[in-house]
């Protein structure tokens, strides 16, 4: 544990150290502290897990970043058929890996009926920038949606349980 607080630490310190610019492909990710890594820093306990869901995944980058007290990795890549996803990673209480979620990016009219509805009632006619569609392993579903004004990223989430469809008022945590 006392290991988990030192790691801590030194990648919020680090994060601290320097803020990078976002590409307009990276809308939102401005809003964490990220840090890149190497693909050989990457635990292989955390290839494991995310091999065992989707066997044939193909990591092209690795970010670490502490957020809500916890530590995260966000492992993006490809699928055996080439979809781009991402599998962001929790440190457990037993200090293992696991998946919390699988992200990927779609457009509004890929986003189920509930959803776009919600969505049109409570932004009209404002278009988001980007919107990443985000599978709780609970079963739930998270569709975040960034919009940029000026040279700032603002995010809402909107949650699917079933086929019911919520505006959440606080960002979701694990």
């Amino acid at each position: 544990m006392k290991n988990r607080i030192s790691q801590s630490l030194l990648v919020i310190a680090l994060g601290f150290c320097g803020t990078a610019q976002a590409a307009q492909s990276d809308i939102g990710a401005d809003l964490y502290q990220k840090e890149g890594i190497s693909s050989d820093s990457v635990p292989a306990q955390a290839l494991e897990a995310v091999q065992k869901l989707q066997p044939g995944f193909v990591l092209k980058e690795a970010e670490q970043e502490s957020k809500h007290g916890n530590q995260y990795l966000d492992l993006e890549g490809v699928t055996a058929d080439g979809t781009e996803i991402e599998f962001d990673m929790l440190l457990n209480e037993q200090d293992l890996w696991e998946v919390v979620e699988i992200q990927r990016d779609l457009s509004l009219a890929d986003c189920p009926a509930p959803v776009r509805e919600l969505y049109s009632e409570t932004y009209d006619q404002k278009q988001p920038q980007r919107i990443i569609e985000s599978k709780q392993m609970s079963g739930a579903v998270v569709y975040e949606f960034y919009f940029v004004k000026g040279d700032k990223t603002e995010k809402s989430e909107i949650k699917l349980d079933g086929d019911s469809a919520v505006l959440l008022n606080e960002e979701w945590q694990h």
